[in-house]
Parts: structure tokens; C-alpha cells; sequence
């Protein structure tokens, strides 16, 4: 007997609890290799001396300033999705500080730069410890990701010494 083929494309629905594994594991992937720079660069300062260092310290600050950016962005989102568009100026500007000191650390000496890049990253994790509607998975990740981010950055500033 011969069944007629249907060409219909096919919907595979994926349980909720996969899409969560999915999004943890993808998390975690993506926030630990945004660490490489962090440490590569850190100890491209531990290892080298004059402009090589300066080079990688400069980029370590750079790179630190666009990671707070990021993060400072996050609490953008959060102060007008989480007020349904009624966000006050004191959660919005919170939201804008990282990036103003990521662009202010740019400017200065590469131990003042790294100290307030360092300021950021702290800043962002406490705060986002404070978000309501975060998952306790993406909490512990975030406390992860700064302690490795914040060492590999006092490494860098004692490097300078």
C-alpha cells in the first residue's frame, strides 16, 4: 500500500527543563570564555615588561571597560522591563555608571584605570545580587565570573609594582 508523503515540516517542541540546561550550560560558556581575555592579558603583564606590558595592560582595561558596559546594560533593561516603562532616573542612571567609569578608566593611569574597572565589576555583581527575577543559577555564575575577572585584574595592577 502506498501512503501518500507529506512534505510538513516538522515541529520538535523542546521540554522546558531542556531549554533551561541549555541556557545554563550556554551561560556558563560563553561568561567563562569572556575570561580569557582577562587572564591572558593579565598575565601577558606578569610575564613581559615595558611596552609589551603597558601594551596588555591597556587592553585589559579596555577590554574590563566594555565587560562593565555590558553589565551596566543589563540594569538598563531591568530598570524600565521591571517598572512596565516607569523606571525612575536614580535606577537608570545606576544603569549608565559602568560605562561612564569604563570610559573614565580608559583615560587614566593603568593602576587608576584597573582600580576603577575593578570598582565596576564589583559594583555590577553586588547590584545584580540585588535584581529581583534572577535566577539563582545566573547569581552564582555572575559571583564566579567577577571573582576570576577581579584577581586576574590585581594581578595585572601588582604586576605594575
Amino acid at each position: 500500500m502506498n501512503y501518500p508523503v507529506i512534505d510538513a515540516p516538522v515541529t520538535v517542541r523542546t521540554p522546558a527543563s531542556s531549554a533551561a540546561t541549555a541556557c545554563r550550560r550556554n551561560a556558563a560558556w560563553l561568561g567563562y570564555a569572556g575570561l580569557i581575555p582577562f587572564v591572558a592579558l593579565s598575565v601577558g603583564g606578569l610575564l613581559f615588561a615595558g611596552d609589551i606590558q603597558q601594551q596588555a595592560h591597556e587592553a585589559l582595561i579596555a577590554y574590563a571597560a566594555v565587560i562593565i558596559s555590558f553589565l551596566g546594560a543589563r540594569h538598563w533593561y531591568a530598570a524600565i522591563y521591571n517598572t512596565g516603562g516607569s523606571a525612575t532616573l536614580a535606577s537608570m542612571s545606576f544603569a549608565v555608571t559602568p560605562a561612564l567609569m569604563g570610559w573614565v578608566a580608559i583615560q587614566l593611569s593603568p593602576s587608576y584605570g584597573m582600580a576603577l574597572v575593578i570598582a565596576g565589576l564589583l559594583m555590577t555583581c553586588v547590584a545584580d545580587s540585588r535584581l529581583k527575577g534572577l535566577h539563582a543559577w545566573y547569581r552564582v555564575l555572575r559571583q564566579r565570573l567577577t571573582l576570576i575577572a577581579t584577581v586576574s585584574m590585581t594581578v595585572a595592577v601588582f604586576s605594575q609594582l
